[in-house]
């Protein structure tokens, strides 16, 4: 059995926990009706950003050191159907889910898009995975090879001509922007751009000397205040959300990402596993993900039931909001995993994986 990584254990349970609040905080950034919620709100909005590149960066990471990434079959046997079979069944609830609500001309067209547009828009995350599983295997080989040199070149060209370009754009005036926007044939935005995490995952797992824990925390400080204040004057000024400093491509969440990666590698690497929770967590926090969007869409439909707004208005009641939200997703996946017949099309795991780390037979083991 493979040894856990505690580092990537802690960062999958914050990342996790992070996506789920990106989500619930998602309507107080986009009212100014509540001042203190959406400060509030903005803080812990920025400081979540980093969860999603995070997750592309640990992919890349344990899957471009693995020997297996390369073999064509095990990518086909094993890799591709604990993601995909996973999407499909969450796919096939919330459609469900559309249809009892009244709407199955909606689900209908949604089915029928499902090629081209998830059912759920967190869901796009996966639709962003997948092709770099397809690809993985060519990858594999080719990242073998590279020297140091050619891994920073790597990198640099990803970080120029993708981030650092997006990032300029989003800064100029409007009509320079096109100063700053390369032409169709340089556009080297390989899946959207997400693949530069993917890889800088695995070329940051090669780093053996790392920067102080010092300077990784005051970079992310900084990067963390700086993206706080300027979506802070952006929204005021502008009159609604703008995620220009927050967006996954910018320098600005590459610079966290990629701090708060190598700080827990720098802090938590080589630690022993103690405990049954931080294992559990982490190994649901695949199914979490992917059912995190209908727990929030129905607890957001309750919420209106019960209380008569759309959502909540404080803090109090928004930290108590994704507790709920939070618990229940866990529960839920708890439950799911420990269902033999059906724990690996909601979990991605085998019911035999599962029962090691993350399910109630897991807990009850002596």
């Amino acid at each position: 059995m493979k040894k856990r990584r505690y580092d990537y254990d802690v960062l999958r349970v914050c990342s996790m926990l992070g996506v789920i609040y990106l989500h619930v905080a998602a309507g107080a950034l986009r009212s100014w009706n509540y001042p203190v919620l959406w400060n509030f709100s903005n803080l812990f909005a920025c400081l979540s950003t980093p969860a999603v590149p995070l997750f592309f960066m640990m992919s890349g990471a344990l899957l471009l050191k693995e020997e297996k990434t390369a073999d064509l079959s095990h990518l086909f046997r094993k890799r591709i159907p604990k993601v995909l079979l996973p999407l499909l069944t969450y796919s096939a609830i919330t459609l469900l889910y559309s249809v009892i609500r009244g709407n199955p001309a909606g689900a209908l067209t949604s089915l029928s898009r499902l090629l081209n547009t998830p059912v759920s828009v967190p869901y796009w995350f996966l639709y962003a995975l997948i092709p770099m599983y397809l690809i993985s295997p060519m990858l594999k080989r080719m990242t073998d090879g590279l020297t140091d040199a050619h891994w920073n070149y790597t990198m640099v060209l990803w970080v120029i001509l993708t981030l650092g370009l997006y990032t300029i754009r989003t800064f100029v005036p409007e009509e320079y922007e096109l100063v700053f926007t390369e032409h169709w044939t340089l556009n080297l935005n390989m899946i959207g751009g997400y693949l530069g995490y993917f890889l800088l995952g695995a070329y940051l797992e090669r780093w053996e000397k790392l920067p102080s824990r010092k300077v990784l925390c005051t970079v992310i400080v900084t990067v963390l205040t700086i993206s706080v204040l300027g979506t802070w004057w952006d929204t005021g000024s502008k009159g609604m959300y703008l995620d220009r400093f927050t967006n996954y491509l910018t320098l600005f969440t590459f610079l966290l990402s990629a701090s708060i990666f190598l700080l827990a590698k720098s802090c938590l690497r080589g630690r022993e596993e103690k405990g049954r929770l931080l294992p559990l967590l982490s190994g649901l926090s695949f199914a979490v993900y992917l059912i995190h969007p209908l727990a929030i869409g129905v607890g957001e439909k309750l919420w209106t039931l019960i209380f008569g707004t759309l959502g909540p208005a404080t803090v109090p009641q928004q930290l108590g909001f994704f507790a709920v939200i939070s618990l229940a997703c866990i529960l839920g996946a708890v439950v799911l995993a420990s269902i033999p017949g059906i724990c690996y099309l909601f979990t991605g795991q085998s019911y035999a994986a599962a029962c090691r780390s993350c399910n109630i037979q897991a807990l009850l083991r002596k």
